[in-house]
């Protein structure tokens, strides 16, 4: 086994990671966002917070470290002149830098405001409002679409 095949099976297994956690969160908040019930969407919120750090950070981390030392120790490609690397990239830091901050916001401001609701005893106003924003389900499902594309531009090298 060479090491780019060390390399390609590692990567392609942080990815696997990677896009099991946007999977599980962005179920988790569409489920919750489906029911009515507040109960029920604190603990599908709880869910995707799991789902956020334990696959989707450790995921899209190892991915993007795996991949750059990938692409750095790779003698035919370079990075910055290869089109679709360049894209790939760009995608990738896109998803790090806006879209994983633009969830993990809203899921822990209902995750926090929850703690609070169950020490007090009443569900609060604010709660209510974390609760029925959708702003982290637009946030996952706009992962869920650039990660098909990211993998296809590595995958085919257009």
């Amino acid at each position: 086994m060479s090491e780019d095949d060390i390399f390609r099976f590692l990567t392609t297994l942080a990815t696997v990671v990677f896009a099991g956690g946007v999977a599980a969160l962005t179920l988790a908040l569409t489920r919750a966002w489906q029911t009515e019930d507040a109960v029920e969407r604190d603990v599908l919120f709880r869910s995707a917070d799991r789902a956020h750090t334990r696959l989707l950070l450790p995921g899209i981390i190892a991915t993007g470290v795996l991949g750059a030392v990938w692409g750095i120790r790779a003698e035919s490609v370079d990075p910055i002149e290869t089109g679709w690397l360049l894209a790939a990239e760009i995608l990738y830091l896109v998803s790090l830098f806006v879209l994983v901050p633009g969830m993990f916001a809203g899921v822990r401001r209902v995750r926090l405001l929850s703690l609070q609701a169950r020490k007090t005893g009443q569900i609060s106003d604010e709660l209510t409002d974390a609760l029925n924003d959708r702003g982290p389900l637009v946030f996952a499902i706009l992962m869920s679409l650039l990660l098909p594309v990211q993998i296809a531009l590595v995958t085919l090298q257009p």
